[in-house]
């Protein structure tokens, strides 16, 4: 580079406002980015989390006021590698997310397994968004590059001082203020995610250790009382099932034959949404009473409540054991037995096992890959069910890959359901008050899951999921009231975070801490708003489904 051009340079980066420009526009533009695809009335940009959000932005660019010299470039190199990152790594997750950066992502990298991110990883590195790595990647090096070497502090010593008097001090109060002492999650949603990565890493961990108390030490009511038990009940924990795929519940391939067998033997509930998009997230929300309202009060696993009122539990799982941070923990008390690189089928014979040696009050939980990414990896060769079928989207043909990326998730649905029908037929060879509870952690955005897109936080599809029961003749000759609430109850809007109470009367326990306006099978059930994106966009009733 020749001396004319290097001091152009330095006459364009020593201005500090385009250096504080670009540098809000690679930090603050892929954070607020998402809420360009938000209604305003759903989520509403409150002037708190703006100054929280400017605050947080500015904070760690204030010693720059201050430091001159070597110092100054240096200080400034890291500042611009960590811009880079931010705009890398959030910009990527608002392409594919559209939400940014917030305490979940990093509950969800600390309980991602090897399997799960080889096999993502891959899909990425072949599809459209490696060319944003590319891209994204070689911009943060060359702004690195040139605002490390060229860039320079204010010449004034006097004007640096006032601004760091001036500017600094009201910039750490407001930071200090709406990020630490105050904070609710839209606000701790708008700071900058790497100035407060401490702050959400600590809230991450207050959160799983509150869990980790409610397993070791459940609150659980003095009256808890079991009438009317169940003699054997199978509780399915379904993946990525989205119920809009589901012929059971109007899709147009049958992929669920089994299910639609036995039909009149199932109660279909038609409009449950998941807490969260996220397995672990929304399983804490089902297998607790941990609530949206309530997200730091779990109180109780709905396993540590049935094994008080006298059941025996069994659980297998053809997921990975992900250690203490994650749903493993909820289970670790039942030491639980792992398949895994195993499909779904394999636990027909755990369950053909437990029924052999079963006794009375007996529960059975099967944590099941279903329809999880990679979609050809759920199913063996001989559930290659759909793939001549061409199918029109939005009245347009679609691509053979689009077609086969489709045709593999209906596919890993028909295994499912082939899974959940030879357990049925299992519960019914053994004969007694059986029943089988099946719904899925959350839903999947199928068809745009062939661009990379499986799980959007704003969309419908990954939220609406299957939830059924099946109930021997047994059952229903014993417990005709229960029968008669739950037909009921098939259309009530209920969100999983509210279902603690409901599971538990279908299994006969009751307790005056469990009141009816919390049991969704309940007539004095109080029907509340639901929500999406960790309670934070309203969930529409009228808004379309993606699919």
């Amino acid at each position: 580079m020749d001396t004319s051009t290097k001091k152009r340079l330095n006459a364009i980066f020593s201005n500090f406002w385009i250096y504080l420009a670009v540098y809000l526009v690679l930090i603050a533009g892929p954070d607020y980015l998402p809420r360009i695809f938000v209604h305003h009335d759903q989520a509403p940009l409150r002037l708190s989390a703006v100054l929280s959000a400017t605050a947080g932005y500015l904070f760690p660019f204030a010693p720059l006021f201050l430091l001159r010299g070597r110092w100054f470039r240096v200080y400034a190199t890291v500042l611009m590698f960590f811009a880079a990152l931010g705009f890398f790594v959030s910009g990527y997750v608002v392409m594919r997310f559209r939400m940014p950066l917030h305490t979940g992502t990093l509950d969800l990298l600390s309980t991602t397994s090897w399997r799960e991110s080889r096999e993502f990883l891959l899909r990425e590195i072949l599809s459209l968004s490696g060319l944003y790595y590319v891209g994204a990647t070689a911009t943060g090096l060359l702004i690195v590059r040139c605002f490390g070497f060229f860039v320079k502090p204010l010449p004034n010593r006097k004007l640096s001082a006032a601004a760091a008097g001036v500017f600094v001090l009201p910039i750490g109060i407001v930071y200090t203020y709406y990020s630490w002492i105050n904070p609710d999650p839209v606000q701790r949603d708008s700071a900058a995610w790497f100035a407060l990565l401490p702050n959400k890493w600590a809230d991450s961990r207050r959160q799983m250790d509150v869990l980790h108390e409610s397993v070791a030490h459940p609150e659980i009511p003095n009256d808890l009382t079991c009438e009317g038990a169940a003699d054997v009940a199978v509780i399915v924990i379904g993946e990525s099932a989205v119920r809009a795929h589901l012929s059971l519940y109007g899709y147009d391939r049958e992929t669920t034959p089994e299910l639609d067998k036995c039909r009149d033997e199932l109660v279909v509930f038609r409009n449950v949404i998941s807490a969260m998009p996220v397995t672990n997230h929304s399983l804490y929300y089902m297998l607790t009473f941990k609530t949206l309202e309530d997200q730091m009060h779990p109180r109780a696993s709905i396993m540590a409540v049935l094994d008080r009122a006298g059941y025996h539990i069994d659980a297998y799982s053809t997921q990975e054991n992900f250690g203490e941070n994650s749903i493993s923990a909820l289970f670790a008390p039942w030491h639980p037995k792992y398949h895994e690189n195993e499909f779904d089928g394999c636990l027909v014979d755990d369950v053909r096992e437990a029924l052999a040696n079963v006794n009375a009050k007996t529960v059975i939980i099967l944590h099941i890959m279903g329809s999880h990414i990679t979609y050809r990896n759920r199913y063996p060769d001989d559930f290659d069910y759909f793939k001549e079928e061409k199918k029109a989207l939005s009245g347009m043909e679609i691509g053979s890959l689009f077609q086969d990326n489709i045709d593999s998730y209906d596919n890993s649905i028909r295994y499912t359901d082939f899974v959940l029908g030879e357990i049925i037929a299992e519960l019914k060879k053994t004969g007694g008050k059986n029943l089988l509870f099946y719904f899925s952690d959350h839903g999947e955005n199928v068809e745009t899951s062939f661009m990379q897109n499986y799980r959007d936080a704003e969309k419908r599809d990954s939220y609406e999921v299957p939830f059924l029961f099946w109930f021997s003749p047994e059952y229903r000759e014993a417990y005709p009231e229960r029968i008669a609430a739950a037909e009921a109850a098939v259309s009530k809007p209920i969100q999983m975070d509210r279902v603690a109470e409901g599971i538990l009367s279908v299994f006969g326990v009751v307790s005056h801490d469990y009141p009816a306006s919390e049991n969704f099978l309940s007539p004095d059930f109080a029907v509340k708003p639901r929500y999406m994106m960790d309670g934070r966009i309203l969930y529409r009733e009228d808004a379309p489904s993606a699919h």
